[in-house]
């Protein structure tokens, strides 16, 4: 087809070049105008043709035309003078060194065009795969880029250790069924999965298919398979291959880059478990130490003077030994939260609840601990219903209210109050304490931060608390935060998304 086109743009430049040059002819014009025409139309063929076929025999044909119409004797091959051979030399020179040259700028032109396109694909293709979170969207990424620039179906397969194979298709039309189709076709995909390297680059199905199968090469091992459906024999130009090679290798070292990162991220993952739980069990032991050294003492004094002690001291022992065994087991209970946040097992069951019996769960939980605190609920006149899990909402308030009573003086009041806007359901649980230090309230939600100094049971705790409540809030889409009150005292809120 291209042959057809430069022959009917080679003649056609050629009539016109003679017919302005009889034209320049019939008006006087000298010869090396003429000359100068043909030159020129010789440069416009080398231009619009591929090659230098075009060139080089429009330049053979301009001097034999030019002979034939413009020197003497006129439309004969014959040179009578012999002035005319050199002007014919010169002039088939000239033209041919216009055309060559032309044709090798053109070429290089076209080089260079097609050395940016090249460029401008790999780039493109290179800032998706840099976005790219995961390896199902470097597959597609690499895909959508191999479709659109070979305009052909493509499929790519790659492995996953965890997952098992991944899988994304490049359909230019939306109807076309799956390209592997027979068993043959699965049976070469499994079969280059399976190979360690290799340097085949298309199998043939059978006589009248065929597919190209480019294997995804990383340093150790074949990672995956480009499957590119053909439509015509070598119907791959060079340039193509080049550039799918290229998008192979990035491919290649987004699978191996996203690797590493994974590979990183659990390492980083397991690292921060085992400093939790570093951190857990040196906390357990220092804080555990002292209650359990108060029930063994208590006991052991009731035990040895039993009979020697009245029974007012023997009930102040006991309560002694209760209020320990209390804070032991609130304690065990927020590390075995801790435990199950770690490890993924903390299941959010939402269902919907009314606020006010979630907070009237928390006060009876907590009402063997206010001692001589007041607690002052404030509800609106309108039901609250909101969309939680009931039992980890009541375990917020009853830490929160565990809280507040153990950083307050005796006879202190504590307010809990409900508030509700267009998004939010908004929880308070206030004091009028002594508040929150200043250089505390940042790090006040954060795993293990107390300033318990460990003499005060009231005071005692192991940091655990408040972060588990700022996980139950977070796991909730909500957020939660501590603040001091103007007229003193503190404050933590929690939101709760209405939706």
């Amino acid at each position: 087809m291209n042959i057809k086109k430069n022959t009917i743009k080679t003649v056609g430049i050629l009539l016109i070049l003679i017919l302005i040059s009889l034209i320049f002819d019939r008006i006087g014009l000298k010869e090396s105008n003429i000359i100068l025409v043909f030159t020129v139309g010789i440069m416009f063929i080398s231009k619009f043709t591929d090659g230098y076929i075009y060139g080089i025999t429009s330049s053979i044909i301009g001097v034999l035309c030019f002979n034939f119409f413009f020197t003497k004797p006129y439309y004969t091959f014959f040179i009578e003078d012999p002035d005319y051979i050199v002007t014919i030399l010169i002039m088939l020179i000239a033209t041919l060194l216009t055309s060559t040259s032309t044709s090798k700028v053109k070429k290089e032109a076209q080089e260079y065009l097609v050395k940016e396109q090249r460029m401008r694909v790999l780039y493109e293709n290179n800032k998706k795969l840099l976005k790219a979170k995961s390896r199902q969207e470097i597959i597609k990424c690499c895909a959508d880029s191999l479709g659109e620039m070979l305009s052909r179906n493509i499929f790519i397969q790659v492995k996953n250790e965890n997952l098992g194979p991944i899988e994304y298709e490049y359909n230019k039309k939306k109807e076309l069924a799956h390209m592997l189709e027979s068993k043959i076709e699965l049976s070469v995909l499994k079969e280059y999965l399976h190979l360690e390297k290799s340097e085949k680059q298309i199998i043939k199905i059978d006589s009248e298919k065929s597919m190209y199968y480019y294997p995804i090469c990383g340093k150790k091992s074949i990672l995956g398979v480009i499957c590119i459906e053909v439509i015509t024999k070598d119907s791959i130009l060079e340039n193509e291959k080049i550039i799918l090679k290229s998008i192979i290798a990035q491919v290649a070292l987004a699978i191996e880059k996203e690797d590493l990162y994974e590979k990183n991220k659990i390492n980083s993952i397991q690292a921060n478990r085992e400093r939790t739980r570093g951190n857990l069990l040196r906390s357990i032991s220092h804080d555990l130490r002292t209650p359990l050294a108060s029930i063994m003492g208590s006991t052991s004094t009731i035990l040895e003077n039993y009979d020697k002690l009245d029974d007012n001291v023997k009930k102040e022992l006991l309560n002694n030994i209760y209020d320990d065994s209390k804070w032991l087991t609130r304690s065990v209970e927020n590390v075995l939260s801790v435990t199950k946040m770690d490890e993924g097992r903390l299941e959010i069951k939402k269902n919907m609840e009314v606020a006010e019996e979630i907070i009237s769960d928390a006060l009876k939980r907590t009402s063997h601990l206010r001692s001589d605190r007041t607690l002052k609920v404030s509800l609106p006149e309108e039901i609250i219903v909101i969309n939680v899990d009931g039992l980890l909402i009541i375990q917020v308030l009853v830490n929160l209210i565990d809280n507040a009573i153990r950083h307050t003086p005796e006879g202190s009041e504590i307010y809990i109050t409900i508030e509700k806007n267009k998004k939010n359901t908004i929880f308070k649980v206030s004091d009028n304490g002594n508040g929150i230090p200043e250089t505390g309230i940042e790090n006040i939600f954060e795993r293990f931060y107390t300033k318990s100094d460990g003499k005060n049971l009231e005071q005692r705790g192991i940091g655990l608390g408040l972060a588990i409540c700022k996980s139950i809030i977070v796991a909730h889409s909500g957020d939660i935060k501590a603040y001091n009150n103007s007229d003193g005292g503190a404050t933590f809120e929690f939101r709760i998304p209405n939706n």
